[in-house]
């Protein structure tokens, strides 16, 4: 005896008269319902509505991120690099399409999924980058683990960020665009950066270590147009891999007045 047919393939075989081509065709471009509400309103599968729209040639209705790229270098989307080069990080990940109203029938499909990052355990800094993504990318970060990390979903954004060398604790460099910048945008970047990798030991220096010695030649020699600072080892890197920037005692208050940093506001310059 043989097997019935699933359902869903009975219900593809059933044709669609000319009175419920029209009520379908006003209901998705008239009334721009959803297939889902269409398929309760008609009685059928979202399938079946998805293959009936495809047939009849409808356009289709599409739903765009409020997503805005910025057209030049700003004080907001240089600490958004900032943060990315420092506690942020660009992500490429791999996710199971399996959503929407044909999810029934995806069974083995995946899409890439491309983003940004960014961890801190300062709330004011937190809130910092989300008011400067809403700003420039027009998008608002969603929270990931707890309240201390937050990410954005765009591959326009992602790409942008990739291309202006964020990222990556071994491979981020300061770009044209913000080596070249106003003093405003390279002070937001230091700011930024500072927040992240520095840190103020007991003797009054403000030290930033990391494995990037190309990356922080750059930072060096843009922070000395406003304090003087210099990198240790002179040359090379220490057993471990890493490097210092460093900025002395003598030039830390200095460093607050013009660079300024929301992590240590509460240490006050002279």
């Amino acid at each position: 005896m043989d097997s019935p047919l699933p359902s869903f393939l009975i219900e593809r075989m059933k044709r669609w008269s000319p009175k419920e081509k029209e009520q379908l065709r006003s209901l998705f471009l008239e009334e721009k319902l959803s297939i889902t509400d269409i398929a309760e309103r008609v009685g059928r599968s979202t399938a079946s509505i998805n293959n009936a729209i495809t047939r009849s040639g409808m356009p289709r209705q599409r739903w765009v991120k409020k997503l805005r790229m910025p057209e030049s270098m700003t004080p907001a989307l240089a600490r958004i690099h900032a943060h990315v080069c420092g506690d942020g990080h660009l992500y490429l990940s791999r996710e199971k399409d399996d959503y929407g109203y044909l999810k029934a029938y995806k069974h083995g499909y995946y899409r890439l999924r491309y983003g940004f990052g960014y961890t801190n355990l300062n709330r004011e800094l937190i809130r910092s980058f989300m008011d400067d993504v809403l700003e420039v990318f027009g998008l608002t970060p969603l929270y990931y683990t707890k309240q201390n990390e937050v990410r954005v979903k765009s591959k326009a954004a992602w790409m942008l960020l990739k291309r202006l060398g964020a990222g990556g604790s071994r491979k981020w460099f300061l770009p044209d665009e913000i080596v070249q910048a106003s003093d405003k945008v390279k002070i937001a970047w230091l700011s930024a950066f500072f927040d992240d990798e520095a840190c103020f030991d007991p003797s009054g220096r403000i030290r930033v270590r990391s494995v990037n010695r190309p990356g922080l030649e750059q930072v060096t020699l843009m922070l000395s147009r406003f304090v003087t600072c210099h990198l240790t080892p002179e040359k090379g890197l220490y057993r471990d891999g890493s490097c210092y920037l460093v900025v002395s005692n003598t030039d830390r208050d200095k460093f607050l007045r013009l660079i300024g940093s929301i992590k240590y506001s509460n240490i006050k310059a002279d």
